[in-house]
């Protein structure tokens, strides 16, 4: 049996630790995205090479860099027709320009742009928006358009304190590993780790988790090591 539909969540802060809402908080999503994109790299450097004493060269390796942020990308619909949502109205002018707003806008006592969060089922992403783009389609004969597609980038952005925890795991010495066995989730091989969940996102980012509520039985997360603030 299905469940009751969910819609996907934009949540918008001035915060980078997400704890100040933004005015407004939120931005209602009209209709689902068909799907969605999550991009993850690793950056490396090349080693020089080396020429030995016989005149043999070794080759070149790469040498692990940095993990930078994910990206994630969607399209979103924005419709006049009623179509959709039962509700008709004479263009979408006004709705995307809100949306434009919501997005690129900056907060006036921070003088930054906000930080979002977005939530869709199992999926969670946190970042900062790089792009926007707009489609318009179905125009009235005046020339208004009653249907716009848009597309919405964001780039992975955490706290210092985040980014530096994910950093941490170029300590391969400190790093803890985990082979997911049934039952495991991330919240609880991070409390088996960590005795709390403070570092679940951080996890997750590291590891290129779309969601962090289903493992698959076998792979291998690892955990970084956590500084401990002395007195």
């Amino acid at each position: 049996m299905l469940g009751p539909l969910e819609k996907m969540k934009i949540l918008a802060f001035k915060d980078a630790d997400r704890k100040q809402p933004a005015i407004p908080p939120a931005f209602p999503v009209l209709v689902n995205p068909e799907s969605y994109g999550m991009e993850h790299a690793i950056e490396y450097e090349v080693d020089e090479t080396v020429r030995a004493e016989d005149g043999s060269e070794s080759t070149n390796t790469l040498k692990y860099k940095k993990t930078p942020p994910g990206t994630f990308s969607c399209e979103l619909i924005f419709d006049a027709t009623g179509i959709l949502d039962g509700i008709a109205r004479p263009d979408i002018v006004a709705e995307t320009e809100l949306f434009k707003k919501f997005l690129l806008g900056v907060e006036s006592d921070t003088h930054d742009m906000r930080h979002f969060t977005l939530i869709w089922g199992t999926m969670l992403f946190k970042g900062r928006v790089t792009a926007l783009n707009y489609n318009f389609k179905l125009f009235t004969p005046d020339g208004r358009p009653t249907r716009a597609v848009a597309e919405v980038s964001f780039k992975g952005s955490f706290s210092d304190a985040i980014g530096e925890l994910i950093n941490n795991l170029l300590s391969p010495d400190l790093t803890h590993r985990r082979v997911v066995k049934d039952g495991d989730t991330l919240a609880n091989l991070c409390q088996e780790v960590y005795t709390n969940l403070d570092h679940v996102q951080a996890v997750a980012a590291f590891n290129g988790l779309d969601t962090y509520r289903s493992l698959r039985v076998g792979q291998e997360l690892a955990f970084p090591p956590i500084k401990i603030p002395t007195a």
